[in-house]
């Protein structure tokens, strides 16, 4: 047996021919499985170092439904990963059932290519055991083998080499007359935290209510606003006298109007108006009648 360790990837060479079923078992037991080949460099590396073998090497990929699949991660083979000898694959077994498959190694043709071939041939296996472990990439990427070592494709919203760091979103706060509320799945305003945002009585909300840190560290709206409720303006006829105090801004929330007549005359209604937090006036604007003094 050839036992050749790169790093944290370990190639085996089994120097016993079998069938297909029995090679993959075989890796399955001792290693990971039958070798999913990953990209040209690789197969390079196979036709370098491995001996040749008369009757060549099986490789874990298999017609599975119709479909060439790579059975360690069943995926279906792309048309840019293809690697098939020339005139392959042609299904002209014995049975008409090539469903498996065989890499060439130091053959004067087709080196390092496959050929589609039955199932029950025998072949030596060719197994390997993976640099990914299930603590690669802490989880929160896709382990993908290379030569020597693995990298780590990260999912949204994560970076680094082993994807262990998360987007982080500038720190939010509440914005006047505002309370607001976070959940924060992956740590304080990072990737995934939302922020939902709700005025107090008398106020109401300018902008997105909910906000989202997005994967590229980003809220997904400008932090809200809260304005406060509006009253209409008074309009004052007659011999109406008006005194108003706006504690927010003119004629809103909690703004308060206080009316007085002129010298002769008797103020008809409430002396007083407040801007209620439904925008309407607690009071309407009362009327000054004469008295006949």
């Amino acid at each position: 047996m050839l036992l050749e360790i790169i790093h944290g990837w370990t190639y085996a060479d089994i120097k016993e021919n079998m069938p297909w079923e029995n090679a993959r078992s075989f890796c399955k037991r001792h290693y990971t499985d039958l070798i999913a080949i990953q990209n040209a460099e690789e197969i390079e590396h196979l036709n370098r170092v491995l001996p040749f073998a008369p009757y060549y090497y099986w490789i874990g990929i298999r017609k599975i439904h119709g479909v060439w699949t790579w059975v360690g991660t069943d995926k279906p083979l792309n048309k840019e990963a293809e690697n098939w000898a020339h005139g392959e694959p042609n299904n002209e077994g014995e049975n008409g059932k090539e469903d498996c498959v065989e890499m060439y190694i130091k053959r004067t043709q087709d080196t390092g290519m496959w050929n589609d071939i039955s199932c029950d041939k025998k072949k030596r296996p060719l197994c390997y055991k993976a640099s990914c472990v299930p603590t690669s990439c802490s989880g929160y990427g896709e382990c993908v083998e290379t030569i020597g070592s693995y990298r780590c494709a990260c999912n949204d919203g994560y970076y680094g080499p082993e994807c262990e760091h998360v987007e982080q979103c500038a720190t939010l706060n509440a914005p006047d007359q505002a309370t607001m509320g976070c959940t924060h799945p992956n740590g304080n305003f990072s990737y995934s935290s939302t922020c939902d945002f709700h005025c107090a009585a008398g106020f109401t909300l300018q902008g997105s209510q909910s906000l989202r840190c997005n994967a590229t560290g980003i809220w997904t709206a400008e932090t809200p606003s809260c304005e406060a409720v509006k009253c209409g303006s008074l309009e004052i006829p007659g011999q109406e006298f008006i005194d108003c105090s706006h504690r927010i801004g003119n004629f809103s929330y909690n703004s308060t109007c206080d009316f007085s007549c002129a010298e002769g005359f008797e103020l008809q209604g409430s002396d007083r108006a407040e801007c209620g937090a439904s925008g309407e006036w607690s009071a309407p604007i009362p009327n000054c009648e004469g008295t006949g003094k």
